[in-house]
């Protein structure tokens, strides 16, 4: 079986999906080095790879983010491209696949954003991913959905039948851990000024991961319990990522408010140890790989009860209303002022992270590529 993954979503300066790709292809190289795979990919997604697979690179025209060009070269170009390479599978990791290879395709949908909560993303990639989703969804390809929270969306949104969609979970990477060494962490709190108490937000600056309310909350919380706690923001700005600032207005310039940006990844286990909690009250995750990472850390996580996020954090962490300021901020109390309480998550959130596994997930992976060569047969 001859299977091609798309890899342009690993890049530098990677988010979710790429981690999702990054770790993927890892753990499939563990559990399998015998599967020849080869990789869609530009020269700096190749650049971030510590080895490569048995297989070949297809050298991809467009990055993912190149619309509606990089639309036409996947679905008129690459497929000729594939059918040379007698590939069996072609598994679309960002779900873009290209509609007429002769390969089976597997589609990885992450959410279902740009139908559950299109206004939180730009309007027209919104409309066409909705057309993109809809098409696949009337066609052969296969699913894998991170979540049962997202399989279940599948089904509603798009009408699949359960045979169609896998779920494979998604699992927090080696380096998120607990750290016992005082010189890393210590270095850490000076490099970044933080020599105090904070609470952590990992993710892209974007309407979704909810900011707008949580910016407010924090500081009400704050005020009430813990007044010199700070509210580290990591992460790089996204779409709609003024209108947003905007929208939190004079409440930004609040100096317990520290904007890092786009950090190492190197740097991320270790503030996730230093944090006194980490919030993550997101509208909607398909997944939440942010909440396990810090669970995996041992960091005390604030999560909304909304999508995904109570699949995979379960009750190892406090549920908020992510629509609500002041349930968010009554959260953020609850963990400032109890001690015992955060002592708890920290010493379950290890062992509830360590469940997610993979390795798992590539066997999983491996086994729908192979059933889905079977049936394209």
């Amino acid at each position: 079986m001859k299977v091609c993954l798309d890899i342009r979503s690993v890049t530098p300066r990677r988010t979710g999906v790429g981690n999702y790709v990054l770790s993927l292809l890892a753990a499939m190289g563990r559990v399998a080095p015998e599967q020849q795979i080869s990789l869609l990919a530009r020269l700096d997604n190749i650049k971030c790879l510590d080895s490569l697979p048995a297989g070949e690179m297809i050298h991809a025209a467009f990055v993912q983010e190149s619309h509606p060009m990089g639309d036409v070269w996947e679905h008129l170009v690459l497929p000729r491209a594939l059918n040379k390479r007698n590939i069996d599978v072609f598994h679309g990791p960002a779900m873009l696949v290209p509609y007429k290879a002769k390969a089976a395709t597997v589609v990885t949908v992450h959410d279902l954003v740009p139908f559950t909560l299109a206004e939180t993303i730009p309007g027209k990639y919104a409309a066409y991913m909705r057309w993109h989703l809809q098409k696949l969804a009337a066609g052969k390809a296969r699913f894998i959905a991170p979540s049962r929270a997202t399989a279940e969306d599948l089904r509603e949104v798009l009408g699949l039948g359960q045979d169609r969609v896998t779920v494979i979970h998604e699992a927090a990477r080696g380096e998120f851990r607990p750290i016992d060494d005082e010189n890393t962490l210590q270095s850490a709190r000076y490099r970044y000024g933080l020599d105090g108490p904070f609470v952590m937000f990992l993710g892209n600056i974007e309407p979704r991961k909810n900011l707008a309310r949580l910016v407010p909350a924090f500081l009400k919380a704050a005020d009430q319990v813990m007044p010199q706690c700070k509210l580290v923001i990591t992460g790089q700005k996204a779409w709609l990522a003024d209108k947003l600032l905007a929208d939190i207005g004079s409440l930004a310039k609040d100096k317990r408010l520290v904007f890092t940006g786009y950090l190492p990844g190197e740097d991320l286990p270790v503030l996730l140890n230093l944090a006194l909690a980490f919030a993550f009250p997101s509208l909607h995750e398909g997944f939440g790989l942010p909440a396990l990472e810090a669970l995996a850390c041992g960091a005390p996580v604030l999560a909304g009860n909304a999508g995904a996020l109570p699949e995979v954090v379960g009750d190892d962490a406090v549920l908020v209303d992510p629509l609500d300021i002041d349930d968010i901020a009554a959260g953020l109390a609850r963990l400032m002022a109890d001690e015992a309480l955060r002592y708890d998550l920290a010493q379950a959130g290890p062992k509830h992270a360590a469940a997610f596994s993979w390795d798992e997930a590539a066997r999983q992976t491996l086994a729908v590529y192979q059933r889905a060569a079977e049936e394209n047969k």
